[in-house]
């Protein structure tokens, strides 16, 4: 990881209002690098800006969407004011696949779902409860190798 993006990585609410309000709603680009990361709230006033490789999975909770996001070695839980549609839009489409009107999935984490627990497991045996129904199509879709 560089320091670059180190740096960028937990901004607190004072620097964030030093910068152009306009970035702060959709990506920013990374000081000295072509990369885009995407800005979540960790807590009150603590944001996290990531890259949108490093979200694992996304829930929506009405106009926001809670997302598990890799931080460093760790996974965490951020939110973000925002819909599933509308983050979407911001996030490679070759690798986030939409599981249904709640969930949207990075590819490049998934294990296996296993439908009698309604469990979603990721490649590191993390598992995420999922309340509603996956279609059979997604389910096969997840499982088949994509380029």
């Amino acid at each position: 990881m560089s320091n670059d993006y180190s740096k960028l990585k937990y901004v607190s609410y004072q620097a964030s209002n030093r910068t152009n309000s306009s970035n702060l709603a959709g990506k920013v680009q990374a000081e000295n690098s072509d990369e885009e990361l995407i800005r979540f709230e960790e807590k009150k006033e603590l944001y996290v800006w990531t890259r949108p490789e490093e979200i694992i999975f996304v829930k929506s909770a009405d106009h926001y969407v809670k997302s598990l996001i890799k931080c460093g070695g760790e996974k965490k839980w951020v939110t973000r004011h925002s819909t599933l549609k509308d983050l979407l839009v911001l996030l490679p489409q070759d690798i986030f696949i939409r599981l249904n009107r709640f969930y949207l999935l990075n590819r490049n984490y998934f294990s296996h779902f296993n439908e009698n627990e309604k469990k979603l497991y990721l490649i590191d045996d993390f598992c995420i409860p999922i309340s509603h129904r996956i279609s059979p199509y997604l389910c096969h879709l997840l499982i088949t190798p994509y380029t």
